[in-house]
């Protein structure tokens, strides 16, 4: 969902993502955007991952004119993973 902007009108989109520490590094999974994940050694490694997946794919579906999929009720975390909120700005 595009968050709303006072003034000019900047897109500026919310990634929000679900992180799990593992035995290798760290995964995530986006919550309100089907379909993207990373892997990394570290949450940064994976989260700027996550962000530029997350924007080729929003700029993508907005060139071509194509609504963008957001879940209507993103995903809940599971027990052992943390949620992170990133604004996106294209």
């Amino acid at each position: 969902m595009e968050l709303p902007i006072s003034g000019e009108s900047v897109p500026v989109f919310d990634c929000h993502v679900l992180l799990r520490e593992t035995s290798t590094g760290v995964t995530a999974r986006t919550a309100n955007l089907d379909g993207i994940e990373a892997t990394g050694p570290t949450e940064r490694d994976v989260l700027m991952a996550i962000v530029k997946t997350f924007k080729q794919t929003v700029q993508a579906l907005r060139a071509d004119g194509k609504p963008i999929p957001f879940r209507e009720q993103p995903l809940t975390p599971e027990e052992d993973e943390v949620e992170r909120w990133i604004p996106v700005h294209l």
